[in-house]
């Protein structure tokens, strides 16, 4: 019953959200520019024309303004940012992943990021194509011996017309273990072969919003060798801005129960904070699901780096 809760407020959050209209931020801008002019007086908003005699921009307080170049003592250009409350906020620079779950939105391509959760887990990801994403990684072995975790996480994206991106995509995982015969002569154990556990699971989702606050629907069916499992797993997730460095992470995934079984699930929320090429989140994980009673919240913390474009 409490993972039911959690969650019915979780959804609602994403729902309320999603839907709720920022009356004070100004659209995503192509090009932000700062003007510094001679007279030691700057000006900020969206560059709209440029020409060998003056400028254009266009700002929330004055509207429309042309300036001539010979009262500009420099210009300073950025991209993939907006204007709220008259300052300057850089556009989310970890938009396609909420902490482990990916959204529909693809990294575009000569795009990617490194990805650390909990120290031993190592990821990066790299757009391929505008379109396709590919991404891998592993997990430490602090002993560097007798076992080996990878995982490979390729993703394919469909943008529409409208505000909606469609994706598919799988995350495999491979575990690799070093298996020994015991000498009986000698007393060692002898290395003989190298065993592999393949697991993981395919889905597809769909993404509603942009970079800067989205919501994502995802349905997939785990696997292990050669069994895949009968009972689905649904992700639902969101992100959105709730400060010029910070934003609210939540990633909640439920396997839907079959037949009398019940159903499990991990639900989280966390905060994100970033800067434009790096991002921190600190988020806990909650357990849920028939039989676990007993409130358990985890802390979970990863640490991402931007590269490329």
């Amino acid at each position: 019953m409490l993972h039911c809760i959690i969650f019915f407020f979780l959804l609602i959050g994403t729902v309320t959200g999603v839907r709720a209209q920022d009356t004070t931020a100004t659209k995503p801008i192509t090009t932000a520019t700062t003007i510094y002019l001679k007279d030691g007086s700057q000006l900020r908003g969206t560059l709209l024309e440029e020409t060998a005699e003056s400028i254009r921009i266009k700002m929330d307080n004055l509207g429309e303004v042309t300036l001539a170049l010979d009262k500009i003592e420099r210009i300073e250009r950025y991209t993939g940012g907006f204007y709220k409350n008259g300052r300057y906020w850089i556009s989310n620079p970890h938009s396609t992943r909420y902490f482990w779950a990916p959204s529909a939105l693809p990294l575009r391509k000569g795009e990617g990021y490194y990805q650390n959760a909990y120290v031993f887990v190592n990821s990066a990801s790299v757009g391929v194509t505008d379109h396709f994403t590919m991404g891998g990684g592993f997990v430490l072995n602090p002993t560097f011996r007798d076992w080996q975790v990878l995982f490979l996480t390729p993703k394919i994206s469909f943008p529409s017309q409208s505000n909606v991106t469609f994706g598919a995509g799988l995350i495999a995982v491979g575990v690799f273990n070093k298996q020994y015969n015991y000498d009986y002569q000698t007393g060692q154990e002898l290395p003989s072969r190298i065993k592999a556990n393949l697991g993981g699971i395919t889905y597809g989702n769909v993404t509603f919003g942009g970079v800067e606050r989205n919501a994502s629907i995802g349905l997939g069916w785990g696997f292990t060798n050669e069994n895949v499992a009968s009972q689905p797993v649904l992700n639902v997730s969101y992100m959105s801005r709730i400060g010029r460095k910070m934003g609210f992470v939540t990633e909640n995934w439920i396997i839907i129960p079959g037949g009398r079984g019940g159903g499990i699930s991990i639900l989280s929320g966390g905060i994100r904070f970033f800067s434009d090429r790096t991002a921190i989140d600190l988020a806990l994980l909650v357990p849920a699901g028939a039989g676990l009673d007993t409130f358990i919240a985890i802390p979970y913390v990863d640490f991402v780096l931007k590269f490329g474009r």
